[in-house]
Parts: C-alpha cells; sequence; structure tokens
C-alpha cells in the first residue's frame, strides 16, 4: 500500500478495534449473527479501501483492541499485514491486548508502539489508557504531567493525542458507565490547558464520534469489524460497515477529518448474547 509523503498538510489515518483473533477462524461470540465473523477478512477489506481512497498519506495510527483475546497469533498476522505499508505504522494498546506481546511482535521498521512521534510542525503523542484488570480507562498524574511536558519542549508545534478509551461519555449507557474512563472530565480540563494540543482521538465505542471540549476536538472512529448501535441502553450492534479515519493536520494548526465506511457493509443490527450483557468487554 503506497505511503507518499507530500509537505503540506500532514495526513493520518486512523484505524481501531480490529478483534484479531489468534485462530482466524474463531468467532468473536458477540452476537449469535457473528460467530462466523472473520475479523482479519474485515481488516483487510479496510486496508484495501484504504489503498483505493488514500494516494497517500504519512502514518497509519491504530489505536488498540489490535487482538481480541491478547493472542501472540494475532499479532504476529497483524504485523505481517500491516508491514506492507509505505507509511509508519504508530500502535497503541487497547483493554483487550496484551501488551508485553503486542510489544514483541510490534518491534519492525515499519510497525512499532512509539510514545510519541514529530512530523514537520506537528507532534503525535501516543497513551495507553488501559487500567490494569479494568476495561475502563484513565489518565493518570503522572502521564498527565508527560503530556504538559512533551508539548512544554516543542512550544512552536501542535499536537494530537491519540489513546485507546473515549474521555467523554458518548449516550450509550452501558459504554459510559463499564468502558468509559474513570477520571475522563478531569482529564480533559487539564488538557484543554494545553493550547498546542488541538485534538484527542480515540477508538473503543465502536461508533463514531466529532465533538469539542473548549478548543480541543474530540474524534472516536468506528471499528474495522462491527460497530455498537449509538445511544442504547444496552450492548446492540448496528449495520453499518468496517471504516476508518482520515485526518488531515495542516500548519496553522487546524484539522480536517473523515470517517470513510467500507463499501460492504455487515448485515447484522442484533443484541450482544444476552449472558454477556453490559459486561461484556467492549
Amino acid at each position: 500500500m503506497p505511503g507518499k509523503r507530500k509537505p503540506e498538510p500532514l495526513r493520518i489515518i486512523q484505524i481501531t478495534d480490529l478483534h484479531l483473533q489468534g485462530n482466524r477462524r474463531d468467532g468473536l461470540g458477540w452476537c449469535r449473527d457473528c460467530e462466523s465473523l472473520d475479523t482479519t477478512e474485515t481488516l483487510q477489506t479496510v486496508l484495501d479501501d484504504i489503498q483505493i481512497n488514500e494516494p497517500w498519506f504519512d502514518a497509519l495510527v491504530v489505536t488498540g483492541d489490535i487482538a481480541q483475546d491478547g493472542e501472540a497469533a494475532a499479532y504476529e498476522r497483524f504485523a505481517r499485514l500491516l508491514a506492507r505499508e509505505g507509511a509508519p505504522v504508530y500502535c497503541i494498546p487497547g483493554n483487550h491486548d496484551d501488551k508485553q506481546l503486542m510489544r514483541n511482535a510490534l518491534d519492525g521498521e515499519t510497525v512499532s508502539m512509539p510514545r510519541h512521534v514529530v512530523h514537520g510542525g506537528w507532534q503525535l503523542l501516543f497513551l495507553d489508557s488501559c487500567c490494569q484488570h479494568s476495561d475502563k480507562g484513565e489518565i493518570s498524574a503522572i502521564q498527565l504531567a508527560w503530556i504538559e511536558a512533551m508539548v512544554a519542549r516543542l512550544p512552536t508545534h501542535h499536537a494530537i493525542l491519540f489513546m485507546h478509551h473515549h474521555p467523554v461519555p458518548v449516550g450509550s449507557h452501558w459504554l459510559d458507565t463499564h468502558h468509559g474512563m474513570i477520571n475522563g472530565e478531569a482529564a480533559l480540563e487539564s488538557l484543554a490547558k494545553l493550547p498546542q494540543l488541538k485534538a484527542v482521538v480515540f477508538g473503543h465505542i465502536h461508533q463514531q464520534l466529532d465533538s469539542w471540549h473548549g478548543h480541543l476536538r474530540i474524534l472516536g472512529t468506528p471499528s474495522t469489524c462491527l460497530q455498537f448501535q449509538p445511544a442504547s441502553a444496552g450492548p446492540r450492534f448496528s449495520a453499518q460497515a468496517p471504516a476508518y479515519r482520515r485526518i488531515a493536520l495542516h500548519a496553522n494548526g487546524e484539522i480536517e477529518t473523515e470517517v470513510v465506511f467500507s463499501h460492504q457493509p455487515w448485515h447484522g443490527g442484533t443484541a450482544m448474547r444476552p449472558e454477556a450483557a453490559l459486561t461484556q468487554r467492549a
């Protein structure tokens, strides 16, 4: 896949929530209609769409839940697929991922797990928002101090923060209550004090979100496999197709972005298994 460079704007592709299985024939077990879903196939569909739709880009960012069950085979398959990119691939973990196995597999020249990268007049910050032994997220005081220090280190650069969890409510009780961030509102108040930081970009919610917190753009991106029904009291899937996000970062700090859905929709739209309600990992 081409990853051609051009000076302006900086072009980023984001994919998220791949949920790859160690054995690609295993179903997710989330709902009756997705028992046979091959998440490697849905990822390949999205990668094919990117190849067709994006003639050049500077980097591809993967915001977590690469694997469904944190299996080494899933990360190895992911690394093989993404090593074909002509642009660097930057990855962060999600609540489904095994961080050590992920680091072991994603240490190549193309696919890696950096903490920050500078591209032109922009600094890309990559945050691990996962809590140990929980599906919820958090930005710790130490992490907030690190973000502040990184922004202060390059005061003339704009910055964008990538992480897995959603820092704002999305209007779905089960997601916001059981899978949200412990300190999302407080963390955003601190982040909003940094004028160089222009956006917070994440996955986890398996749906689209584009809102503002002060000057901060808040961007949630759908999954490369299944999407959740917005504003649902309990876990339900929508029939929306797999997707990715394109982001253009301009030299003046402005951001243009769009979610691109695949032309191959998933005809689902059912509830998760009843026994998984409100306990199913997002």
